[in-house]
């Protein structure tokens, strides 16, 4: 299943995208990145 995370790169975000990656499903992030940072994608991949 293909699902959008809001806020993908905060705190909160990034754990729940990593347990749906786990999980087998596709994710999608939307972020403003305006109080985390794009590296975290990178960290969650």
């Amino acid at each position: 299943m293909n699902i959008l995370v809001t806020g993908g790169t905060g705190d909160i975000g990034s754990q729940t995208c990593i347990a749906l990656l786990k999980a087998g499903h596709k994710v999608v992030v939307a972020n403003n990145l305006s109080n985390s940072k794009e590296e975290t994608l990178d960290k969650v991949n």
